[in-house]
C-alpha cells in the first residue's frame, strides 16, 4: 500500500505568504509606521492590550485609507473583534470560512445553468403561448400545449431552479456569517500578537522590528513573520521616509539641548536644519514649511514633556500643523519665513 500523506488539515500555519507579498507588506507597514511614528510610536511601544492597539492606529487620519490597511492584510488591526480565541480556534475558523467559500463557489456554478436551462424552456412555451390567438381548437390547443410543456421538463427545470437558488442564498449567508467570525477572531489575533511582541524585551521597538512582525499577520504569529522577514531585506529597503528623518533629527536634539525648553528646541532644530546641504532632501521638503514647525513648536511651550516624550509629541504636533488646511494670508507669511 502507498505511504500516507501527512493530513492538509493540520492546525499550525495557514499556507505560507510569498516572498514578494511578504515583501510588500513589510515596505508598506515600514513606510506607514515611519510616516505617523511622531502619533503612534510611544504608544505602540507602552501597548498591554489588543484593544488598545486598534485605538492607537485610529490615532491616525482616515488610517483605513492607508495602504497597509487599504490594500494589505493590516486591516486586521483596526477591525471589530474583542474576543480571546486561541491559535488553534484561529485555524479552524478560517479552514471552515475557506469550505463556505469553496461551497458557495459551487452553488454559483450551479445556478447559473440552471437558471439558464429553465428560461430557455419556459421562452420556448411563451413562444407557443403566443401561437393561442391562430389556434383553431382551443381543446386541441390545450392538450398541444401540455405535451410540449411535459417534455420541455417546465415544472422540473423551474422547480430545480428555485432550489438551486435557495441553495445559494443559504451558502451566502453561511459564507458570511463565517467570514465576520473569521474577521474578527483574525483582529483579536492580530492584535494580541502585536501585544505580544510589545512584551519580549528582546527586539528594539522601532519602525522596522515594527513593520517585520506585523508584516505576516494574521496568517502567521509575529514570531515566524519576523523570521520570515529578514530573508526579504536582501532586496534593498526603501530608505526611511521624511517624517521619520524628522522625527529622529528632533529626537536627537531633544536629547541635546540644555535645559529642554521649546525655544532651544527650536533653534537647534533649525541650526541642524541650516547644516545641511541646501539639495539635501529633509532640508529641501521642510525648509519651505519651516514657519507651520515652528507654529508647533511653540504650541507645546507650557507643557511638561519628558525627554522620552517630548520628541514624539512634538512630531505629532508639526504633522497635525503641517497637514491641516491654510489661509492663503498663512501660506504668503509662511513663504518669507522659510529656510533658504
Amino acid at each position: 500500500m502507498p505511504k500516507k500523506t501527512k493530513s492538509a488539515k493540520k492546525v499550525g500555519r495557514t499556507e505560507e505568504i510569498s516572498t514578494k507579498d511578504l515583501l510588500n507588506r513589510f515596505r508598506a507597514l515600514k513606510c506607514f509606521l515611519e510616516d505617523n511614528w511622531g502619533r503612534i510610536g510611544l504608544r505602540l511601544q507602552r501597548v498591554h492590550h489588543p484593544e488598545d492597539v486598534r485605538a492607537i492606529f485610529k490615532l491616525v487620519p482616515s488610517v483605513q485609507w492607508c495602504p497597509p490597511f487599504r490594500d494589505y492584510s493590516a486591516k486586521c488591526l483596526i477591525e471589530e473583534g474583542s474576543t480571546e480565541i486561541g491559535i488553534r480556534e484561529l485555524r479552524q475558523t478560517q479552514e471552515k470560512h475557506e469550505e463556505a467559500v469553496a461551497n458557495e463557489s459551487r452553488c454559483w456554478s450551479e445556478f447559473h445553468p440552471a437558471q439558464q436551462r429553465a428560461l430557455e424552456a419556459k421562452t420556448a412555451l411563451d413562444a407557443f403561448l403566443g401561437e393561442y390567438q391562430s389556434a383553431k381548437c382551443l381543446i386541441h390547443f390545450l392538450r398541444h400545449l401540455f405535451a410540449i410543456a411535459k417534455e420541455l421538463e417546465v415544472k422540473v427545470l423551474v422547480d430545480r431552479a428555485s432550489l438551486v437558488a435557495d441553495k445559494l442564498r443559504e451558502a451566502q449567508r453561511h459564507q458570511l456569517s463565517l467570514k465576520q467570525q473569521r474577521s474578527m477572531a483574525e483582529a483579536w489575533f492580530a492584535r494580541n500578537e502585536v501585544v505580544d511582541f510589545v512584551k519580549t524585551p528582546r527586539y528594539t521597538k522601532n519602525p522596522v522590528n515594527f513593520a517585520k512582525a506585523m508584516a505576516g499577520l494574521p496568517e502567521y504569529s509575529w514570531i515566524y513573520s519576523f523570521r520570515k522577514c529578514p530573508e526579504i531585506e536582501k532586496d534593498p529597503l526603501y530608505p526611511s521616509t521624511l517624517n521619520y528623518q524628522l522625527f529622529e533629527l528632533l529626537e536627537a536634539t531633544v536629547k541635546k539641548v540644555r535645559p529642554l525648553t521649546m525655544k532651544n528646541v527650536e533653534v537647534t532644530l533649525k541650526a541642524e536644519l541650516l547644516k545641511r546641504d541646501p539639495k539635501d532632501l529633509l532640508r529641501v521638503h521642510f525648509g519651505p514649511t519651516w514657519a507651520f514647525i515652528q507654529q508647533a513648536i511653540a504650541s507645546c511651550t507650557g507643557q511638561r514633556l519628558d525627554r522620552k516624550g517630548a520628541a514624539y509629541a512634538l512630531m505629532a504636533k508639526i504633522q497635525d500643523n503641517l497637514e491641516r488646511g491654510k489661509t492663503i494670508t498663512e501660506v504668503e507669511l509662511a513663504k518669507r519665513r522659510q529656510l533658504v
